[in-house]
């Protein structure tokens, strides 16, 4: 890569490090994050390896900040659009909406990638708990919210194992894609929140 490459002062370091994370985003997918280089996730984003230096200490933390990346997507989304006024016949509705922004072929790849490459480097293992603990206190957090506010409605189950079986239904699903042709992740944890919500 030519030094015409690098980042200069015309291209915003908010907008380099959001490229190469983009980048690393679809080189771990493709490659695997073992076989991945760095010249290819510099090159991909359009930048010098120095560029993936100057935003990240090493491979290991370009991984960890991918993976933050790829592990929040959908649960921003419900973040978004999740509120504890909506209503319970609408509330799939809005679920579907929050999923049916992603593709979360690419996440699941990259989630994949980053638990093996975790067996691997068990120095990274508790990073990777971390932001799967994020995930699940963020999924938690919006059930209570939701149920804190609809006392009329009861889930039949402690919310802290709903909130569980609605993020192992998940990573199932996107797990079994292959094996489920025409099964939409999203619609199957809208048709369990659904079933759920439904007043008593």
């Amino acid at each position: 890569m030519s030094d015409d490459a690098a980042p200069t002062s015309r291209t915003p370091r908010a907008e380099v490090r959001e490229r190469l994370l983009t980048a690393g985003g679809e080189v771990f997918a493709e490659q695997g994050v073992h076989e991945a280089r760095l010249d290819d996730v510099a090159a991909r984003a359009g930048f010098s390896k120095g560029a993936v230096y100057s935003n990240f200490t090493s491979k290991e933390d370009l991984v960890a900040q991918v993976m933050q990346r790829a592990t929040n997507v959908v649960l921003g989304s419900l973040q978004e659009l999740v509120h504890a006024d909506i209503a319970s016949v609408h509330l799939g509705d809005v679920v579907r909406q929050a999923f049916g922004r992603h593709d979360q072929s690419t996440q699941f790849a990259l989630l994949s990638e980053f638990r093996g490459y975790v067996i691997r480097h068990p120095e990274l293992l508790p990073e990777f708990v971390r932001q799967r603990q994020v995930l699940q206190d963020g999924v938690q957090e919006l059930v209570d919210l939701w149920f804190g506010a609809h006392p009329e409605v009861d889930p039949g189950l402690p919310l802290d194992v709903f909130a569980t079986a609605l993020i192992a239904a998940n990573v199932g699903l996107v797990f079994d894609a292959q094996a489920l042709p025409g099964v939409d992740p999203g619609d199957v944890i809208a048709a369990l929140v659904e079933a759920v919500v439904r007043p008593r």
